[in-house]
């Protein structure tokens, strides 16, 4: 385990912006080398030379022969005022392809090295610019599918967790400081309050445990409430979700059994992201690949977060519709009775003993009547259910999670062990487990293949 906060010597630079035509395209170079490779590259308009933190314009220039490669505005800041640590340069290119990667190659060519994936954005961890949960935050906000989402990451970014995290480490490093000093010198420093010390364990404990609470919306932030559109075929699944997503997403047709395979798109619902899956229709057949598609439907509700359960509300229950609901009731789900444009005649007495039905709606996706309400009811069953904080909360990750269950059984450890009567220097392991998982979550304790790990998912240029 080790936290190393120093720079690598080699001087890195990549494309930043995503490659294809666009107005502006970024050259990004990190190291000590990058304020030589801008005075080689770049001639200024006015002839200044460039200062810390100053933007000017001029040209990208070839440094043998002085062609001029592009008319752009460098910018650069000097180290420690950077977001790597180290010297930055930002070339801002015309967007064009050709024009930045022929940049990148001249920089290439005079010593920088091609930067891997994520690698400012470790160069900033390595150099103690950001903690592990910031980085991690970087990288959910460049992810984020909906404002919510950036919203939750801008967050993090802020320190939110951070602050948490540093919070319960703090009373944490006092409790263990006061145990060493009672282990060490036993004559000079009160006797070990074990009550005391186990109540203030408890709180810490309490705290842990919140955090643990909010992973799951955490995930629904990062990848999207997964939701699958179930029932038999021909009950207007696909329509539905043409019909939420304003086009005509899935192909339509008036015969069952068009659906063969699924269809999943993320749709904004007041900032919830959710992930739509449209799948075959559930139902006996002798047809191979409708066979396939009704597997696949079958796996995508069995891994949903939640379930939309369409029914034709214009015909009776069928004995398909019963089969598939044996399957559905072990999830959240909605009944949904749509083709309400053609009048319902369902019978909805035995709506009342359905366990894991959290509403019902009657709409027609073909005229669209009713599908409003049922996605702000997505929103409010998901938010309610989840006990959502809005702006206010803090989500974790997956990582974030394991290393807050270790920590979580460090302190459980702990709190029995001085409830229970035994001596400083056993309160003491736990309390250093404790504290050392909350060292892995912040980036203090952490391997080389953990980090690496993090920042390989993300893109070149950042």
């Amino acid at each position: 385990m080790f936290h190393v906060k120093h720079s690598t010597g080699e001087t890195i630079a990549a494309i930043a912006t995503p490659i294809g035509v666009g107005g502006v395209g970024i050259i990004r170079i990190s190291g000590e080398n990058a304020l030589n490779l801008l005075k080689i590259h770049f001639k200024a308009s006015n002839g200044q030379v460039i200062s810390s933190h100053q933007m000017l314009h001029g040209w990208l220039i070839e440094p043998n022969s002085g062609e001029k490669v592009d008319q752009i505005l460098a910018c650069y800041m000097k180290n420690p005022r950077s977001f790597t640590g180290e010297d930055v340069v930002e070339l801002y290119c015309h967007g064009g392809p050709a024009i930045l990667e022929k940049g990148l190659n001249l920089l290439i060519k005079a010593g920088a090295h091609l930067a891997s994936r994520g690698e400012f954005s470790k160069r900033a961890f390595l150099n103690g610019k950001i903690d592990l949960i910031k980085a991690e935050a970087v990288l959910d906000l460049v992810s984020a599918g909906t404002a919510a989402g950036a919203g939750c990451a801008i967050k993090q970014l802020e320190g939110r967790l951070s602050s948490v995290i540093n919070g319960i480490r703090g009373p944490l490093l006092d409790i263990l400081a006061n145990l060493e000093a009672i282990i060490d010198f036993p004559e000079d420093v009160a006797e070990f309050d074990a009550r005391k010390t186990g109540e203030i364990l408890e709180g810490l404990l309490k705290e842990v445990r919140a955090l643990q609470s909010s992973a799951n919306m955490g995930r629904i932030y990062r990848h999207g409430l997964c939701t699958a559109i179930v029932g038999r075929p021909n009950v207007g699944k696909s329509s539905l979700l043409n019909r939420i997503l304003g086009e005509n997403r899935a192909i339509v047709t008036q015969f069952p059994g068009t659906t063969r395979d699924t269809l999943e798109e993320l749709v904004d619902i007041k900032g919830l992201p959710v992930r739509l899956i449209d799948t075959a229709g559930i139902c006996e057949t002798e047809d191979s690949i409708e066979i396939i598609g009704v597997e696949k439907a079958r796996g995508e509700l069995e891994s949903a977060d939640f379930v939309l359960f369409v029914l034709d509300g214009s015909t009776r229950i069928t004995k398909n519709d019963r089969n598939i609901l044996s399957l559905v009731n072990t999830k959240r789900f909605f009944l949904v009775l749509n083709k309400l444009d053609l009048g319902l005649t369902v019978d909805k007495s035995w709506i009342d003993s359905l366990p894991g039905c959290a509403g019902v709606f009657e709409i027609s996706a073909l005229t669209g009547q009713g599908v409003q309400q049922l996605l702000t009811s997505i929103y409010d069953f998901v938010t309610n259910s989840m006990k959502f904080a809005g702006n206010d909360a803090v989500f974790i990750n997956a990582r974030h999670f394991d290393c807050l269950n270790s920590a979580k059984i460090g302190l459980e450890n702990a709190i029995n062990t001085c409830f229970n009567g035994f001596a400083a220097d056993l309160v003491t392991i736990d309390v250093k487990a404790a504290l050392l998982a909350l060292g892995e979550l912040s980036g203090e304790e952490v391997s080389e293949e953990v980090i690496n790990h993090i920042f390989d998912q993300f893109c070149v240029g950042k």
